[in-house]
């Protein structure tokens, strides 16, 4: 729509009254006389489209104001002075901010991007670079817990479940177990590495009366407990268990004593022997394999 002009000839699109102009006034008495309305408000209702009227910044959706007849460029300084909008590398979608280094419209996309540079980086990590990696976040979580002695919040305590959803989280537990859907830890994965260079036929999470064991040895009826030093309270580090650690030592003895009924020899290892003596761990397996 052609910018409303004064000096232009007037039609009103009310009625169909024509001046020459308005440059007196005529105009805009007949509106307010016959009409009721101001001149701006007639500009407003009957002379400009929304599009007309629409802020010239890209990413607002505000009207304008007239000056004049004109609609102005912009609804407020703020809009006048902004930078043109950028965007954002993830979706693609149109955003304004003030720092002209941001890439992404919204903490979402930021997220995903993150997500997706993630999921490149340990691609692309080599294996031995990534096990060393995780080892380390491993050690340091582990060291942490230690240091300010702050096991999961429900390690060690009693009463917080009923006897049935007790039974649920077991039974779920031993299946996930049984179908080995979890990650085996870094001490776990040692074992396992030295049972196939030996090549002695074994099965990983083993369960026995509700009860699951890391690994048997099928051809000998051994069984393999790796026990992490924390958890498991091994007394070169805690001579003096924490009550919840005497629970766990107490579930290990019950472990041994149902494996014995069973007919079955139980082998334990500690972490600080697998990481640090693993010759010991390997001799001790040969040991009991040659019964």
């Amino acid at each position: 729509m052609k910018p409303y002009d004064a000096k232009c000839i007037q039609l009103c699109l009310i009625c169909g009254f024509r001046a020459s102009h308005n440059k007196n006034g005529q105009f805009s008495s007949h509106l307010l006389n016959n009409h009721n309305i101001k001149i701006n408000d007639y500009l407003y209702k009957y002379y400009y489209s929304t599009k007309d009227l629409k802020c010239s910044y890209e990413l607002c959706q505000k009207s304008v104001d007239l000056r004049r007849g004109k609609p102005k460029k912009h609804c407020s300084r703020s809009c006048a002075n902004k930078h043109d909008p950028l965007k954002c590398i993830h979706c693609g979608k149109k955003f304004y901010a003030m720092n002209r280094s941001t890439k992404t419209c919204g903490p979402s996309c930021a997220k995903s991007i993150k997500s997706r540079k993630i999921k490149e980086w340990h691609a692309n990590m080599p294996k031995i670079e990534k096990e060393l990696h995780f080892k380390r976040i491993i050690a340091k979580t582990a060291s942490t817990r230690i240091k300010n002695k702050t096991p999961s919040w429900n390690s060690g305590k009693t009463g917080i479940y009923t006897q049935e959803t007790i039974e649920k989280i077991r039974s779920a537990t031993l299946k996930q177990m049984e179908h080995q859907t979890f990650r085996k830890t870094n001490i776990e994965k040692l074992v396992e590495s030295y049972l196939i260079m030996i090549d002695v036929n074994y099965r990983y999470s083993y369960i026995l009366e509700k009860r699951q064991y890391d690994f048997l040895l099928v051809d000998y009826k051994i069984l393999i407990e790796c026990d992490g030093d924390y958890w498991h309270a091994n007394p070169k580090f805690y001579p003096k268990p924490a009550e919840w650690q005497l629970e766990r030592i107490i579930i290990d003895q019950e472990k041994n004593e149902i494996a014995t009924k069973n007919g079955y020899i139980i082998i334990r290892f500690w972490e600080d022997d697998i990481l640090n003596n693993f010759k010991y761990v390997e001799s001790k397996i040969a040991s009991y394999m040659t019964y």
